[in-house]
């Protein structure tokens, strides 16, 4: 067992490594943005994965790039030079507006960033501090990177990385610290199922003192991780319930019986789910989604909303959703697939049979009542186009457009 898991370790390690040629070939396209922003006295840095060590392959490399500020007032300039130096972007609006050089099958991220004196006002601005500090533990250990590398991958396949709020997953920094606090991989898939309040760098005097002092807002989450540079963040506020659960679901199969397929992405076999819900006499619908508000996390959140208030809607109108999946690529649209247990009617409680007016006003609502547990009661019809016009009375007031493709 311990020699199989190794073995598929060691070959996940050389599939999502990149080569020397690889990570060669991209640090120099970077250089060469960094060239044309020192032209012009902009200070910047490669940041994130890519400075740290711990990039992993994928089908499209996003590369951060961290440009130094000195006060807000001079945030502004960035945009200028990306004129001037022809350099073609797109803005995107976030905490603060940052841009976009896609360039094949790259994309490049300009983070402006403020020198942090105090007070933190964006938390962006720490963003030097984490790779500052990733490096330094790295240095130590550098086995670790691989390590890193492994969990980033697996949460990858598994759709729970990424902090965007229409995943509410892992992020690639809370990884890093995970893997680095826990040692290893192996160690953070079982750790974090024991360990769900963290503070590295003890912050803090106890787990207690934590509660008591981080903002309530912060501690909602299934796992609290102070930020070893910053005690009053918890870096994984933004992981959700849902995802964490799937997590935990997918880290103790592969502890059992460890696999390399738990490293690789699962195609959403659409044909087949739809067969099969055909032979179980069950309603296919496939849903698409489109929405004019600005592309990645907050097009996709508004898509995903949408799509979890339909889900909503089904459940209170006693329609069993047995399956469900919500995807997101790129762009303003998305797919949403689920596979509904139709229930044609549906029973209504009334008030209690002891309140003979409103029993009498119940009856004159329906045409046939009956009692039961001490209440009235009566059955309506439910169809699944009413609940459909019922949905498209929120497109506006939600920013989002449904198409029902199948059904």
């Amino acid at each position: 067992m311990v020699i199989k898991l190794k073995q598929i370790l060691e070959k996940e390690i050389g599939l999502i490594s990149l080569t020397k040629e690889e990570e060669k070939d991209l640090r120099n396209k970077v250089q060469e943005i960094l060239k044309k922003l020192s032209k012009n006295k902009i200070n910047a840095f490669v940041g994130g994965s890519l400075a740290k060590g711990t990039i992993i392959k994928k089908r499209t490399q996003d590369v951060d790039i961290f440009v130094v500020f000195n006060d807000e007032k001079e945030l502004e300039r960035l945009e200028e030079v990306l004129i001037k130096e022809n350099l073609g972007y797109t803005k995107l609006h976030g905490s603060r507006d940052y841009f976009q050089i896609k360039e094949d099958n790259i994309i490049f991220e300009l983070i402006p960033t403020l020198k942090t004196k105090g007070k933190l006002k964006n938390v962006t601005d720490l963003s030097l501090m984490h790779v500052r500090y990733v490096l330094s533990k790295l240095s130590k250990n550098k086995r670790l990177s691989d390590e890193i590398k492994l969990a980033k991958a697996f949460c990858y396949s598994q759709e729970c990385y990424g902090a965007e709020s229409y995943i509410r997953g892992f992020s690639g920094y809370s990884l890093e610290v995970l893997v680095i606090y826990f040692k290893g991989f192996i160690n953070f898939l079982k750790g974090i199922q024991k360990e769900v309040l963290i503070d590295s760098e003890k912050f803090y005097k106890n787990k207690n003192s934590i509660k008591e002092e981080l903002n309530e807002n912060k501690l909602t989450s299934p796992v609290i991780l102070i930020d070893p540079t910053y005690k009053n963040r918890n870096i994984l506020a933004g992981l959700s319930e849902k995802t964490f659960k799937s997590f935990l679901k997918a880290a103790n199969l592969f502890l059992r019986s460890p696999s390399i397929k738990f490293f690789e992405k699962q195609k959403l076999d659409i044909e087949k789910i739809k067969e099969q819900a055909d032979k179980k006499k069950l309603v296919f619908l496939e849903i698409a989604f489109s929405t004019d508000k600005q592309e990645g996390d907050i097009a996709a959140t508004k898509m995903k909303k949408f799509f979890d208030f339909i889900i909503k809607e089904f459940d209170k109108r006693s329609q069993k959703v047995m399956f469900e999946k919500f995807i997101y690529e790129s762009g303003q649209e998305s797919r949403g697939y689920i596979v509904l247990k139709e229930n044609r009617e549906l029973e209504i409680r009334g008030p209690p049979i002891t309140l003979k007016d409103g029993v009498k006003g119940f009856k004159l609502s329906h045409k046939k009542t009956y009692e039961k547990k001490g209440f009235i009661f009566a059955k309506k019809q439910v169809y699944l186009e009413e609940i459909f016009n019922f949905l498209k009375k929120y497109e506006d007031e939600m920013d989002v457009r449904f198409e029902i493709l199948q059904d």
